[in-house]
Order: structure tokens, then C-alpha cells, then sequence
């Protein structure tokens, strides 16, 4: 169990209420889990008293309260985090917060800390955090079918959802890309970005931005003024 919403469904398969936990703040807490369990993969809930690391998901806003060196008013923060992890656990809950939304959140946090992808943090956080996250969950549905074509289709609608990707005709490892929009330096790397991401190297692309290429009896490629040449 890695998060509150997945302990609070542990317990109350084990006959626990949510009332009846108590969460409070680990002494060892794991930068890796919400849930601070001896074992990671421990699937069950014997105690009512439960150690959490709230610094997990709320580093920023709550490290000046639960940070290990931090002394005095002891009950107050105990009787603020036990209050806090119950809001969590039920908001977790009623939001439909899954393991796919938690894993987004954490892959972004590592990326926005420079822990790994750090050459694409700039071009996703440019985007803003949803379309971030989508593009996150692009890369989780890449990890797990493996289909690179139809998830690197998913995250260009994701962002420009005009656009079109054609595979050549001669040869199956170059793409046609048509994006719908004005050529820009963002758009330019944000596309750059997502064939990094989502293709493998052996894959050749070209662009085309605003204008579609022409084809033949296809009406709305062949206006007069709007055609780019390929």
C-alpha cells in the first residue's frame, strides 16, 4: 500500500472504520510512499494506528510543520495531521484519485525536481499542470502496452487536437505530422518533446504546421492559398 485512499480500503475490508484510524507522522518515512509501513508491499491493516509520511504529496506546504527537526506545539500538529489525513483519505475517495493520478503526481514532482527527464521540464511545466499531467499519463499507458504509434497519437491531441499523423507510404519508420497551428519556438519544442518522449529513435518525422500538404481528393487539402508543398 503506497497511499491513504489504498490503506482506508485496506482497513475497511479488515472490518475498520474510518473513524476509528489514527494516523500519525512516521518517524522513518520513505520519500518513495505516502503509507510507511516495515514492508512496501504489505497489503493489510491489523492497527488502527497508522504512520504516514505527509510530506509525500505536501512537502511545500506542510515542511515547516512535520519536518523531523521540527520541536514544540506536538500535540497541536499530532491532532492537525490525524484531522488532515481523514479530509485526505476521504477526498482521495469521493475524487476517484486511482493509482494512475498518484503515479502522474509523483512522476511530475520528480521531474519538477530535476530527478530524471529534467531536458523536458521546462517545454511540459510550459504547458501547465493538467495538460502536463496528461501527457504523464500518455507516458504511463506507453509503459503499458508498449504501442508507440497510438499512445504517440494520444499525446499530440492531447495538445493539438487537429492534428493528423500519417505513416509514409514507402517506408513504415517515417511519420507525417500535421499539427494545426501556427509554427512557434514553443510549439517547435513542445513537438520535438513528444517525439523524444514517445517515438523510438529510429523513427524519422517532418512537420507541417498551419497548412495541410496537399491530397488529391481530399477537398479541404487543396485550397488555393492554404496548400503546403511536400
Amino acid at each position: 500500500m503506497n497511499c491513504i485512499w489504498e490503506i482506508v480500503l485496506k482497513a475497511k475490508k479488515n472490518g475498520y472504520k474510518l473513524e476509528e484510524l489514527r494516523f500519525i507522522n512516521s518517524k522513518s518515512p520513505s520519500p518513495y510512499t505516502e503509507s510507511s509501513f516495515d514492508f512496501l508491499n504489505y497489503d493489510t491493516v491489523e492497527d488502527t494506528e497508522l504512520e504516514v509520511n505527509p510530506l509525500y504529496r505536501f512537502s511545500n506546504e506542510l515542511g515547516d510543520i512535520f519536518l523531523p527537526d521540527i520541536v514544540g506545539y506536538e500535540h497541536i500538529r499530532e491532532l492537525f495531521l490525524d484531522v488532515m489525513m481523514h479530509y485526505i483519505a476521504v477526498w482521495d475517495l469521493r475524487s476517484g484519485a486511482d493509482k494512475k493520478e498518484l503515479r502522474a503526481m509523483y512522476i511530475l514532482k520528480e521531474i519538477e525536481s530535476g530527478a530524471f527527464l529534467k531536458r523536458f521540464r521546462e517545454t511540459l511545466f510550459f504547458l501547465g499542470f493538467e495538460k502536463a499531467k496528461r501527457i504523464i499519463f500518455c507516458l504511463l499507458d506507453l509503459y503499458s502496452c508498449g504501442d508507440y504509434i497510438t499512445i504517440f497519437k494520444k499525446a499530440l491531441r492531447e495538445l493539438y487536437p487537429n492534428s493528423n499523423l500519417y505513416i509514409h507510404s514507402e517506408n513504415v519508420k517515417k511519420l507525417i505530422l500535421f499539427t494545426g497551428v501556427d509554427k512557434t519556438k514553443k510549439d517547435i519544442e513542445t513537438v520535438k518533446m513528444l517525439k523524444d518522449m514517445f517515438l523510438s529513435l529510429s523513427y524519422e518525422m517532418d512537420v507541417f504546421w498551419k497548412h495541410h500538404f496537399g491530397v488529391i481528393g481530399v477537398g479541404e487539402s487543396m485550397r488555393i492559398g492554404e496548400i503546403a508543398i511536400y
